[in-house]
């Protein structure tokens, strides 16, 4: 009698279960032992059975390990889909931000196309002030030259007044000089009875003396030029009045230059008749004073044309 073994083959005892193997080799026995064709020794059951059963614990423990696997996967899963929807979450909230985010750069760029003209326009006023600034510092120097220049004109004038002071002292002791400053000229002045007898041109002989001492005093600002004006009161009216006045200036002109020896050069002469008074010609002690020859000392044009800001025209 041949023996033959039911050992099931192992790919078919880890695709089904340990019932279902059992069922399956069960009738496979009864179906032998009914055609009396296969005996089954008991040692080739048992180890068929030992087999079975180690075959049975294998697969229940890889069961066992699949079910704990599929229970982590499971577990992981659902991890992973809560951190999911976390994401989603963020996603949508990093979305909104986004949004807003951008309507702030569409406000703010809005704003900073007017803040750019607003930029634009301040500046074009900046550059503008200090266009003025600019201006105004070259202006400030000028006007400290000119008021430089004018204080040195100033202290010339206060130095040539004491200088003339200091020199006649003696005329101006006596009254037949008096020495003021008008309109800002230094003018030397003589009353018109000292020089001349009333109505007339002609230099009186006691006149001559106190003009050669004046003389001697005004040559000594050389460089610089005098003129001698005419003076009267209104009596007689004008048609007297011009020519004696200017024919007095002459007469004295022409001593200075003949008689003193003065420079013609620094010497001019003017008739100004009554207009130039010095006093109201209310009274005859007024009228007097208005009847007079000055000498005024003249500013230097070039300099008075600088401190104005002219210039000189060849």
């Amino acid at each position: 009698m041949r023996l033959i073994s039911l050992r099931p083959p192992e790919e078919l005892m880890r695709t089904i279960s340990t019932k279902h193997a059992l069922r399956v080799l069960l009738v496979s026995a009864l179906s032998l032992s009914v055609s009396g064709c296969i005996a089954i020794s008991k040692d080739a059951y048992d180890r068929d059975m030992s087999a079975m059963k180690g075959q049975q614990e294998l697969l229940e423990n890889q069961k066992n390990t699949l079910a704990k696997e599929l229970q982590q996967c499971r577990s992981k899963a659902k991890t992973q889909v809560e951190a999911l929807g976390r994401c989603r979450s963020q996603a949508d909230d990093l979305k909104a931000q986004l949004d807003e985010c951008r309507d702030k750069l569409k406000r703010i760029a809005k704003s900073c196309g007017r803040s750019g003209v607003l930029l634009s326009q301040c500046e074009q006023q900046l550059a503008i002030e200090r266009g003025r600034v600019s201006s105004l510092k070259a202006e400030n120097l000028r006007l400290k030259a000119r008021a430089e220049a004018i204080e040195a004109q100033l202290n010339a004038l206060k130095a040539s007044f004491i200088k003339l002071k200091e020199e006649l002292a003696g005329l101006l002791s006596s009254g037949k000089l008096r020495l003021v400053v008008k309109e800002g000229l230094l003018v030397i002045q003589m009353q018109s009875d000292v020089l001349f007898d009333t109505g007339r041109s002609n230099l009186k002989a006691q006149a001559k003396p106190v003009l050669r001492d004046l003389a001697r005093v005004l040559k000594g600002f050389e460089g610089r030029r005098f003129q001698v004006a005419g003076h009267t009161d209104p009596s007689g009216g004008g048609d007297i009045n011009w020519p004696l006045s200017t024919q007095r200036a002459l007469s004295v002109v022409n001593f200075l230059i003949k008689s003193a020896r003065m420079p013609a050069k620094m010497l001019s002469a003017g008739g100004y008749a009554s207009y130039l008074p010095t006093a109201p010609n209310t009274t005859e002690s007024n009228r007097a004073l208005n009847r007079r020859v000055e000498f005024v000392l003249m500013p230097d044009l070039g300099k008075l044309l600088e401190l104005s800001g002219l210039t000189e025209t060849p």
